[in-house]
């Protein structure tokens, strides 16, 4: 078998973005990342409920954001990464928009797939979350590849 067939869920990627999320490291794939923004200027609703953080506007554009950060301070600073699709179930719906926003504590860099590596044996199925597609390992240590869609979905699921 050739290091290429090996590398699995890391087929046919060609960027990932690595985030943090409390002190994990995480990466999702760059082509599901439309851009990133300073979580600045995030606007709450009444009766909005967690993870839904608030609405951002973005170039004239109300954008959802779900925060899926570990205990944040009111007022802190992070970032957020804006996926393209919204989640699974449709159920982002603030605006009629295709558009999501997800804060993270820190977005780390847009690295080539190849600069990360499966953290040792294949990952059992059902051990880890259903979003977790694959634990990696770089320079620094173990990092989560995710789905940040399903990732959003479950947390929205346990709210």
């Amino acid at each position: 078998m050739s290091a290429d067939a090996a590398r699995g869920p890391l087929d046919g990627l060609t960027g990932l973005v690595t985030f943090r999320l409390g002190q994990r490291e995480y990466a999702t794939p760059l082509r599901a990342i439309r851009e990133v923004v300073r979580l600045a200027g995030l606007a709450d609703l009444p009766g909005m409920t967690p993870p839904l953080a608030g609405v951002l506007e973005l170039r004239g554009t109300a954008l959802p954001v779900l925060d899926l950060r570990v205990h944040p301070a009111p007022g802190s600073r992070g970032d957020v990464l804006v996926l393209e699709a919204g989640l699974p179930d449709g159920s982002h719906g603030l605006v009629d928009s295709s558009s999501v926003g997800i804060a993270v504590d820190q977005v780390r860099a847009v690295v080539g797939a190849h600069e990360l590596s499966p953290a040792g044996a294949p990952m059992q199925k059902g051990v880890l979350p259903d979003y977790v597609v694959e634990v990696l390992r770089d320079d620094l240590g173990v990092v989560f590849l995710v789905d940040l869609e399903r990732m959003a979905a479950c947390a929205r699921s346990r709210s």
